[in-house]
Formats: structure tokens, C-alpha cells, sequence
């Protein structure tokens, strides 16, 4: 009995000591685990102007960097990038991933290297553009061994080291790859955003004249005129302010730019729902001729009054959302935020615009392409009446239907015209942004919508017999007696829309 005690003592003692060392085993390896994610990598840091020596170091691999190891890439004051000192505990390390390269591509994903050296310096001659690989594929890039970027939808698609790029740490948003804009990119850069800004400004001294046309002429501030100068104010903001980020986004400080990003969102959603206000108006005219023969609303002023609460309030209730996505910190981060200012002065990604401005928009457009083909189908349905009835009667069309029918295509083709003019711009940018192709191509179509002011004017302005109303009022302001063209009282309910020629022209000057 002794002898087995002692047996089974000295073998409990053995297995406490093999269950010790691998506990022991397991602690050290988990510490030494911790410490390897917590303990940066050893970085050399060479200068750019220093690169030559890199020979004394053939074996590691190579990175750019814009800032010394100490700093982080953020924003000043005025917006302006720069290097600033980085707060350690809240910023990651400097530890890009690096891929292996074989006949088939990059291999990914890469791997973190323990040693390797990072050339510190901004290489970029002019302006640079960040690679956003988790918003657009086309960003896609893989940080190769050697130091060069294999970026296969770039052009180039070899982005050498100390030439073309340098990666980064930026604030609230990680590691990021700074590619440089060449010369020549840039120079077409900054033409196409003067360009198109000029387009811009161009249009809205003829959107201001045409309100100021409208305002200054009673007959003209009906239902559809009310509506259409507040279309006309809404898009003489929008340009405005558009134009502004255009030129002078690298002068504006983030809160102005964040401003005046709510300012073109507001304005823009505003813009479309004046447009489907005004082909509404169009549709249920139409309806009231149809079912009443009378085209006049019983009360304009009240109808306006919904229309308004129609056009207002849903632009306001979404920049209510987006500013307290964009502003409150207790937003969760999962939701889609505009982060408006991130980047530019307009919403970070399309992912981002997605439900603050492409969804309603897209809607709104939708609802037009309905109210036009609703209003077409009932042109045609009318236009069938009256001949089945010409054709009962056995007689040739009389001299009112033929007039009606004309006034009828005239008041669909004009609020047509307009509907393309405002939803061609959308349009192309999405044909734009699928084909690729010349940018310069696609600056000839953005600056032919960005002139809308110009095409609103001749349409609403120019045309008789409205440009002989504005001008008897504009001679009545400068003092000067002149005798008031007669419109006839269907032509005054449509004189908004239609090109109408049966008025006076007697005593015009």
C-alpha cells in the first residue's frame, strides 16, 4: 500500500508539472501575440531627396509616405492638407499591407511586414486625389514589395515610388493611398471646373430676369408663373452656390463648405419639386378644360398655398435629417451619413447621396415621366373625341377645335422641353460616369445643361406673346404711354405655357 501511494503522488506530481508549463506555454504565447499587434513596426525612414540610399537596404520592403513617421496627414484651418503631429493612442500605426506580385496579378490580401522602409516625402507637383477602393472598384490598388502601386483600373496602372504617390494616416478615415494628378490631368482638371462653373454663372443673370419678367407682369403670376419663378429662384441658388464650390473649394474652411453643402442640397431638391409642381399644374389644366371647359382653377390662390406646402416641406424635413446625420455625434456610425465636407463640398460618395438626394430625385423624376405620359394620353383621347364627333356630325373641324387642339400639343411640347431640361443633366452624368471616354467630350454636355438659365428665359420670356406683355410693362415703368396688348381670357390662362397668337399688337413699341 505504501509503494502504490507513493506511485500515485509522484504521478500526480508529474501531470500538475506538464499541466504548469502549459499553462505557462499558453500565457506567454498570448502575451507575445498581444505585444505583436501593439508594438509598431521597425520603420526606416529615408528622405526623399535621400531615396538613393535605399541600396543599403535590398531586402525590405518599400513604402511612400507624405509625413514623417511622427505625423499624420489632416486638414487646417482653411481645408488646406497638411502635416500635423499625430496623437498616438488615437490613430492607427503606419503599417501598410504589402502583396507578393506573380504572372497572374497581385496577391491578395497582403501581409504586414515587421521591417520596412519608408520613403518620407510628397512626391505631387500639383494636386492629389485619394484612392477609395471601398466606395468605387475602379479605386481597386495593391502596395507591391518594391514600393510601386498596382492600381489595374488606373491609367497608369504602375504607380512608381516617390513619383506617383504616397500613402498616409488621415483622421477618421485610416491608411489612405495620395495618387498625384500629372500635369496634364490637372490643367483639364481645372478647365473643366472653370468651364462648367462659367455655364453656371452664365445662367443665372437670365434666371433672375426671368422672375423679375414675371414679377413685374401681372397677367403672368398665375398658378403655373408663380410656380415657375419659384423653379427659376431655387435653380439661380443652386448655380450659385454650385459654381462657388467650383472655383473656390480649395479656399473655403470646413464649416463654410459643410454650409454650403446643405445650401445645394436644399436648393437642387427644391428645384425638382417646383418641376413636378409645374407638371401637375399642367395635367390637372388639362383635366379642368377637358371635364368643364374652363381652364382657370376656381382658386388659384389656394391651390398655390398646397402646391407650396407641396415644394416646401419635404426638401425641408430631408435637410433636417441630413444635418442631423452629418452634425449629431450620437448618429450611429453604421448609418449612411452625408458627410458632407469630408472630401469636397457635396457628400462624401454616390453611397453616401444615395438617400439624401439620388432616391428623392429619382422619384420625383419618375413621377414626371408619368404625369407627361398621363397628360399625352390624354391630348390623344381628347384629340379622338373630337374627330369621332366631327366625323358623327359629318362636318370638317371647326375653327375652335383646331385651336384648341394646336394650344393642347403646344402646352405639352413646352413643359416637355423643360422636364429634359432639367433631367438631361442627371442623365448624362450617369451616361458619363458608365461610358467613361474623353472628359473633355462630356464638359461639352455639362456646360450645354449648366446654360438651362438661357434656354428657361427664351421659352418663358422671349416668346409672343409674353415678350410684348413684359416689354408694355417695362415701358410703363420707364413712364412711357403705350396701349396694353389684349389677350383674349382662355389666352390668358395659358399664356404661361403656350405660345399663343391671337392678341393685339396695336400701340406695342
Amino acid at each position: 500500500m505504501a509503494v502504490t501511494r507513493h506511485i500515485l503522488q509522484e504521478e500526480n506530481r508529474i501531470l500538475r508539472s506538464i499541466f504548469k508549463t502549459i499553462i505557462t506555454y499558453l500565457l506567454l504565447s498570448k502575451i507575445i501575440f498581444v505585444n505583436s499587434l501593439l508594438e509598431p513596426a521597425s520603420i526606416i525612414s529615408i528622405s526623399l531627396n535621400d531615396s538613393w540610399t535605399l541600396e543599403q537596404y535590398p531586402k525590405l520592403p518599400r513604402v511612400g509616405k507624405c509625413c514623417s513617421l511622427e505625423e499624420i496627414m489632416a486638414k487646417d484651418e482653411n481645408g488646406m492638407a497638411k502635416c500635423t503631429p499625430a496623437d498616438v493612442p488615437s490613430y492607427p500605426i503606419f503599417s501598410p499591407y504589402f502583396s507578393d506580385f506573380n504572372k497572374t496579378g497581385a496577391l491578395a490580401p497582403g501581409d504586414k511586414k515587421d521591417s520596412f522602409v519608408a520613403i518620407i516625402g510628397d512626391p505631387c507637383k500639383h494636386k492629389r486625389y485619394m484612392l477609395e477602393p471601398e466606395i468605387s472598384s475602379d479605386d481597386e490598388h495593391y502596395l507591391l514589395l518594391n514600393g510601386s502601386i498596382f492600381s489595374p483600373h488606373q491609367v497608369p496602372s504602375m504607380l512608381a515610388l516617390g513619383v506617383d504617390y504616397c500613402m498616409d494616416i488621415i483622421p477618421e478615415r485610416g491608411l489612405r493611398t495620395l495618387v498625384c494628378f500629372q500635369e496634364q490631368d490637372q490643367v483639364t482638371a481645372d478647365f473643366r471646373l472653370t468651364f462648367y462653373a462659367s455655364g453656371l454663372l452664365i445662367s443665372v443673370p437670365f434666371l433672375i430676369l426671368t422672375i423679375i419678367a414675371y414679377c413685374i407682369t401681372p397677367k403672368l403670376m398665375d398658378v403655373h408663373g408663380k410656380a415657375l419663378c419659384h423653379y427659376c429662384g431655387c435653380l439661380a441658388v443652386a448655380f450659385t452656390t454650385l459654381a462657388i464650390v467650383q472655383l473656390a473649394s480649395a479656399h473655403l474652411n470646413d464649416q463654410f463648405c459643410v454650409s454650403i453643402a446643405f445650401v445645394i442640397q436644399f436648393s437642387f431638391v427644391a428645384c425638382f419639386f417646383w418641376l413636378n409642381v409645374m407638371c401637375l399644374e399642367t395635367y390637372l389644366l388639362l383635366r379642368r378644360y377637358i371635364n368643364t371647359g374652363n381652364w382657370a382653377p376656381t382658386k388659384p390662390n389656394e391651390l398655390f398655398f398646397y402646391y407650396s406646402l407641396w415644394a416646401w416641406t419635404p426638401p425641408a424635413i430631408l435637410i433636417i435629417i441630413s444635418m442631423i446625420a452629418n452634425l449629431s455625434p450620437t448618429v450611429p456610425i453604421a448609418f449612411v451619413k452625408p458627410n458632407f465636407g469630408s472630401e469636397r463640398c457635396w457628400f462624401e460618395s454616390d453611397v453616401n447621396a444615395m438617400p439624401y438626394f439620388y432616391v428623392p430625385v429619382g422619384l420625383l423624376v419618375i413621377a414626371n415621366v408619368v404625369l407627361f405620359a398621363m397628360t399625352a394620353v390624354e391630348i390623344t383621347r381628347h384629340q379622338r373625341e373630337l374627330d369621332l364627333r366631327r366625323l358623327r356630325e359629318n362636318r370638317e373641324s371647326g375653327r375652335d377645335e383646331r385651336r384648341t387642339l394646336s394650344w393642347l400639343r403646344r402646352l405639352f411640347l413646352v413643359c416637355l422641353a423643360l422636364f429634359f431640361l432639367m433631367g438631361i443633366n442627371w442623365a448624362m452624368e450617369v451616361i458619363s460616369w458608365c461610358a467613361g471616354g474623353d472628359p473633355l467630350t462630356w464638359s461639352a454636355f455639362d456646360f450645354v445643361n449648366a446654360l438651362q438659365g438661357i434656354f428657361v428665359f427664351g421659352i418663358f420670356v422671349l416668346r409672343k406673346p409674353i415678350r410684348y406683355l413684359v416689354w408694355y410693362q417695362v415701358q410703363k415703368l420707364r413712364g412711357i404711354d403705350t396701349n396694353e396688348p389684349e389677350v383674349a381670357s382662355m389666352d390668358r390662362c395659358l399664356l404661361t405655357v403656350l405660345n399663343v397668337e391671337r392678341f393685339s399688337r396695336e400701340g406695342i413699341s
